[in-house]
């Protein structure tokens, strides 16, 4: 339904954008969502923007904890993001690959452009109900995750200025690429053949959705979304798809990542001390029995010794909790003292060149061992020689090149003075 004056029921607010979003929002917070119902006390509004406000990079790492996959991408965002981080609001997509790695989407957007449509949403009291900014192309992959496509697949996206391929598998996005629209069709051809040899499961499953091009996107083999327009019919379903998905919230505010994580452990104190109050009060239910069974002369030392058994493994529980204490503090001084050996790591990444990455990391003793791609290996390993850390940098092997042009090569390091913590 239109949801104010002048403005189509169609899912996409028209430019320019933040004026008429602003008439967007005052009109909702006056005109009830359905006929004859009264407007909501509490809104949850999701803005899906055009992939052209955004930049984005994806990251690959290994198998790890959600929190600790979070906090070293988090780490390296300095190295990712070619604007400085001041300057910008940011979120991290994270979602496990078929291999259980961790597939990480940075997508990063200027401040001053994403303050644009925040103003807007302040002046017209509803930046407590705003959940998410992020790209469009982010909520029809949630989409087609409702509808149980097959996955992963990719999607080509034509968006105002620029084309956009996007990839996805259950549960996220794991790449987006761009290129102008003044380049043509013909402009994707490089990250089209990156794709398919990054991607081996997509089997041709690269579909095009919205104007002329083919292969077109198939109707969807389900719909798990009861009486909701298509996506190709109304994009506000893209809004609402990753909450509907059950996916990760992601918003280009200034607010940090939110990670929606099951932490079983932390109900074990709760109920730990709700077990406690509870034979608690049996014991003491237990103890103003047995008095009253003294005045009547009734002998029961023979039920208080099995009560007392009844509390040992209680006992040994709470021992056992307060062990796990101090070794959950222990964790805790450990890594407020981080080994210098991230410290190193740290160096290494500010000093290679750009568009340097490393798949694969060991350190044994005072000796690491980095495998990785490079445009230039012979100027990493140079780089990496200048630094006053390291005593030894050799070449492990050959230098290979991929089909990308990047070089695949392997170097051994040896610190200096053995300084690292082993």
């Amino acid at each position: 339904m239109s949801p104010g004056p002048a403005i189509d029921p169609s899912g996409k607010v028209q430019e320019p954008a933040p004026r008429s979003l602003k008439q967007f929002l005052e009109g909702l917070s006056v005109v009830p969502l359905e006929e004859k119902a009264s407007s909501p006390r509490k809104k949850a509004i999701y803005l899906a923007l055009s992939r052209n406000n955004f930049s984005a990079r994806d990251i690959q790492l290994p198998p790890m904890p959600m929190e600790d996959a979070l906090s070293s991408v988090e780490n390296s965002l300095s190295v990712s993001c070619h604007l400085p981080l001041e300057e910008i609001y940011y979120d991290i997509h994270l979602c496990r690959t078929n291999q259980e790695n961790i597939n990480a989407l940075i997508l990063y957007a200027p401040r001053k452009d994403m303050d644009a449509y925040l103003d807007v949403f302040r002046e017209t009291n509803l930046l407590d109900s705003l959940r998410g900014i992020f790209p469009v192309s982010l909520g029809i992959g949630a989409w087609l995750d409702l509808h149980l496509y097959s996955m992963p697949v990719a999607l080509v996206l034509p968006q105002d200025n620029v084309y956009e391929m996007a990839v996805y598998q259950r549960g996220g996005c794991l790449l987006s690429g761009t290129w102008p629209v003044s380049e043509g069709k013909d402009g994707g051809k490089i990250l089209s053949a990156a794709v398919k040899s990054k991607f081996q499961g997509l089997n041709g499953n690269i579909f095009h959705m919205g104007g002329d091009s083919a292969p077109q996107l198939p109707l969807p083999p389900s719909n798990h979304l009861g009486q909701m327009p298509s996506v190709t019919e109304n994009l506000g379903i893209a809004a609402v798809a990753p909450v509907l998905a059950g996916q990760q919230e992601i918003s280009i505010d200034g607010t940090p990542p939110r990670l929606r994580m099951l932490r079983p452990f932390r109900l074990i104190i709760p109920l730990v001390l709700l077990l406690i109050l509870i034979m608690s009060l049996m014991y003491g239910k237990v103890k103003w029995d047995i008095a009253g069974m003294k005045e009547e002369r009734i002998p029961l030392s023979v039920e208080i010794d099995a009560l007392k058994k009844e509390l040992e493994p209680l006992e040994q529980k709470r021992g056992n909790l307060r062990k796990s204490t101090r070794f959950q503090e222990d964790i805790h001084a450990f890594m407020e003292t981080r080994p210098r050996l991230f410290t190193l790591i740290n160096e290494v990444a500010r000093h290679v060149p750009e568009g340097t990455w490393f798949s694969h990391f060991s350190y044994e003793k005072d000796t690491m061992t980095l495998k990785g791609e490079s445009p230039d290996a012979l100027e990493t390993i140079e780089s990496l020689r200048s630094l006053d850390l390291f005593d030894q940098i050799d070449l492990k092997g050959q230098v290979n090149r991929n089909p990308s042009g990047a070089e695949r090569f392997s170097i051994i390091i040896k610190l200096k003075g053995n300084e690292a913590d082993k």
